[in-house]
């Protein structure tokens, strides 16, 4: 005998295994909004004047626009009538019939499920538009899609994108608290997270880790898949990843055969433990890497999150760049499919991850080209053996194990860069050098770029353009001397939230005294992003992507002088590099707040600039 039940717990374990899960509101049967419920009123299937009850209402806490609704029958046969107008027989009828009543309000992807296995599973998907007169059937996938290719089906990549990222601050905020109810260290969980996901590339290990019997053979299981991935993906420092991995050992956690949570104050194995960690990251975290649509740093997002919550992004004087700006240094170099990138200081790997992403884009259906672009392309140095360990397993769970990636100074490892050609380099230097160290890694990444059309983008302290100290106008007056200044960007004072610290971005060309040359000058205080509890500064209402990014673009690189926005001026090295300096301000647009709000800025120029 046919059983609906069965039906509808095939599509509530595909939903409850996505990753994406826990950011979302699931409900069966009724909805809590109170909206959704009145819009059901009156709309059951028999004709009568009871609710309608679709089997499963999904609705996203981030935007209240769309929803997703599911209608089972356990029959493959009564998928769906030729008329579409039995809606209480037939899956798609139903929900259809459900979706039309939903759709005065809402944006609604319409799911109907038929079938009692898997393999026999009927499944189709419709999107009904808010007010729309009828639906669109989206695709003819007859099975069930994970739920980051239902955000992509609405078509607003803006939603989706906000909803990741909630999603991955929220699991970085779980897993810090759940590491410190271990009372694991901060710095140590940044190379747990690391080891855990790495060993789960192996087949192997991600079958087996459940099965293994005491905490010891679970940790040298774990070792032995990271070896055999890094030899598998030829990383060029092997040992040193192996070394920071090892580490781990000698933790509590892996030492000892029981560990007190402090939470619940009771003592549990450590072998219970460590298998609900890898558990978590394989369910929740893995899968993030492969999203179909979500982008292609997901990995890196979630190192940046997790390693902030963890308490350890100061500690370690990490301030790690946000993911919309490494995304506009592509635009500010001009990046293309043939360039070779270069970062001297790259931490996490963001910067080779947005070139990366940018190239292949280039790139295009050029799979050799894509290629040559991960083995060749990519080139990183990383001093910190911690992070080089986070740079390269961001890389390989990218796809990417054979990046040119070293790890230790890149003032040392110059020869070895120089080989590969670099082009094009990105850079966030270390913050807590100071200002004139800050411009010599600047040079030094000038130096190595091509003598020919060798160009670099590096974020650095609003201090190192604006400061008057003696040896920061030495650095200053070397680079001008054979570097053209291209360009200076003010950024958001609020851009590293919650790191306090006021930014600019310079672009440079290598090999053109500057002598001569006009540098243009962008005010880019205001990206759109705005700061929200447990996610950070996001851009909430999408005005970054909407219109703000390519106003920024189109004005920097048609070199327009905008009032309010840029202006030219050939600088000298004892000049102020801002364009607060030179920039008529824009008064059509004078209020109460903005005044009040460049007070604010001045005074905090004043205080930089120690003149307060």
């Amino acid at each position: 005998m046919a059983n609906e039940r069965i039906t509808e717990g095939i599509v509530r374990d595909h939903f409850k295994n996505d990753a994406l899960f826990k950011s979302i509101k699931w409900e069966e049967q009724k909805s809590s909004n109170k909206a959704i419920s009145q819009l059901l009123v009156g709309m059951s299937k028999t004709g009568g004047k009871g609710s309608g009850a679709p089997e499963f209402i999904v609705s996203f806490p981030t935007d209240s626009r769309y929803l997703i609704i599911v209608e089972c029958k356990a029959k493959a046969s009564f998928h769906e009538s030729k008329s579409r107008n039995k809606v209480k027989d037939y899956a798609v009828d139903g929900v259809l019939h459900y979706a039309k009543a939903l759709s005065s309000s809402y944006d609604v992807i319409a799911i109907a499920v038929s079938g009692e296995t898997v393999e026999e599973l009927l499944v189709s998907h419709f999107l009904w538009k808010k007010e729309a007169t009828t639906y669109e059937e989206l695709t003819e996938d007859k099975s069930l899609l994970p739920l980051d290719s239902y955000l992509h089906l609405f078509a607003n990549e803006q939603f989706a994108d906000n909803l990741r990222n909630i999603d991955i601050v929220a699991k970085a905020i779980e897993l810090n608290e759940d590491y410190n109810n271990y009372s694991i260290p901060e710095q140590t969980r940044n190379t747990m997270v690391s080891a855990m996901l790495l060993s789960l590339i192996h087949e192997p290990f991600r079958i087996g880790y459940k099965a293994q019997p005491t905490t010891k053979s679970l940790s040298d299981s774990m070792m032995a898949a990271i070896k055999t991935t890094l030899e598998q993906s030829s990383v060029r420092n092997g040992d040193a990843m192996i070394g920071e991995f090892s580490k781990l050992l000698n933790e509590p956690l892996f030492r000892e055969n029981k560990i007190k949570n402090k939470k619940s104050k009771k003592d549990r194995t450590t072998l219970e433990v460590i298998k609900e960690m890898i558990e978590y990251l394989h369910k929740y975290v893995y899968p993030l890497v492969s999203m179909e649509h979500s982008g292609f740093d997901v990995l890196g997002r979630f190192y940046t999150e997790f390693i902030r919550y963890a308490g350890s992004e100061q500690k370690q004087g990490l301030v790690l760049t946000p993911f919309h700006i490494t995304d506009l240094f592509c635009d500010l170099a001009n990046l293309t499919e043939h360039d070779i990138l270069y970062d001297p200081c790259c931490g996490t790997g963001g910067f080779l991850i947005a070139g990366m992403k940018r190239m292949f884009q280039k790139a295009g259906s050029n799979e050799d080209l894509k290629m040559n672009i991960r083995q060749n392309q990519l080139v990183g140095v990383e001093l910190r053996p911690s992070m080089y360990t986070y740079a390269c397993s961001n890389m390989m769970l990218r796809g990417d194990g054979r990046s040119n990636i070293y790890c230790g100074d890149c003032y040392q490892t110059k020869g070895a860069v120089s080989t590969h050609k670099p082009t094009v380099a990105f850079l966030n230097p270390p913050y807590d050098v100071g200002t004139a160290e800050q411009l010599r890694f600047i040079g030094h990444a000038l130096d190595v770029v091509a003598p020919q059309n060798g160009r670099v983008v590096a974020i650095v302290q609003m201090s190192c353009a604006i400061k008057d100290e003696k040896d920061l106008k030495a650095v200053k007056k070397q680079l001008l001397s054979k570097h053209h200044l291209k360009a200076v960007l003010s950024m958001p004072d609020d851009l590293f939230y919650p790191v306090g610290v006021v930014t600019c971005v310079m672009v440079w060309e290598a090999n053109k005294p500057n002598a001569g040359r006009k540098t243009w000058f962008g005010y880019f205080k205001d990206d759109g992003f705005e700061k929200r509890k447990h996610q950070g500064r996001i851009d909430a209402r999408g005005k970054y992507k909407s219109s703000i990014r390519d106003k920024w673009v189109s004005a920097y690189q048609n070199g327009d002088e905008i009032a309010g926005l840029s202006v030219k001026y050939e600088v000298k090295y004892d000049d102020e590099w801002c364009a607060e300096a030179y920039m008529e301000t824009d008064y059509s647009q004078l209020c109460d707040e903005i005044f009040i709000e460049k007070i604010k800025e001045y005074a905090s120029y004043l205080v930089l600039t120690n003149k307060i």
